[in-house]
């Protein structure tokens, strides 16, 4: 291996660390990670996925993925915001494949369009938007399925659980895209550029 294929794997350990190491601390340190509000809660957890998928790839992307859904299991296991979110996030099928899943699609989508246009902001930005669409389908999907009859009684606010899981859509993933794209484009396309040089 040539000392510069080193330093480029070296360099691609480091981001991963870095990067998981930040999932980590966005999830146990309060009011960072998830922003709650009512019955719902917004995530900036995607943010490190998003930028780790556009810098690293799809590989990248779905370790940090798993990162954070394992994260979210300990969360849930160990400090659940609250009582019913422990016993959903400990479920592997709501928390941890959707968030595999949204990191693996984030790098593909940026390795693509980047390809085929060459436009790396766009595809950092169609990367950020792809993340949190599969995550958000992928989470409120398995909440559905697996959870509708408790979360169903804890939706009355909302106007039953239909009316809460369009409220996620309508609210949490417009606000992660929004999030996503303005702080996820500028970040990825420095690191890409720190990669180049190394």
């Amino acid at each position: 291996m040539s000392n510069k294929s080193t330093v480029g794997a070296n360099l691609t350990i480091a981001q991963l660390a870095l990067l998981s190491a930040l999932i980590i601390a966005m999830t146990f340190v309060p009011y960072i990670g998830y922003i709650s509000y009512g019955a719902l809660s917004i995530t900036l957890l995607h943010l490190p996925v998003i930028i780790g998928a556009c810098v690293l790839g799809a590989k990248g992307g779905a370790i940090l993925g798993g990162v954070w859904g394992v994260t979210c299991i300990i969360k849930a296991l160990l400090a659940p915001p609250t009582p019913l979110e422990g016993i959903i996030f400990r479920n592997p099928l709501v928390s941890l494949i959707p968030r595999v899943l949204a990191g693996l699609a984030a790098g593909a989508v940026f390795s693509l369009i980047s390809k085929h246009s060459g436009k790396k902001n766009l595809a950092a930005a169609l990367a950020a938007v792809s993340c949190c669409l599969v995550n958000t389908v992928l989470v409120m999907g398995g909440i559905y399925l697996f959870y509708s009859s408790e979360v169903g009684a804890g939706s009355v606010s909302f106007g039953g659980l239909t009316k809460y899981i369009l409220a996620a859509f309508g609210i949490n993933a417009l606000v992660e895209i929004a999030v996503g794209v303005v702080i996820g484009v500028p970040v990825s396309n420095a690191l890409r550029k720190v990669k180049t040089k190394a």
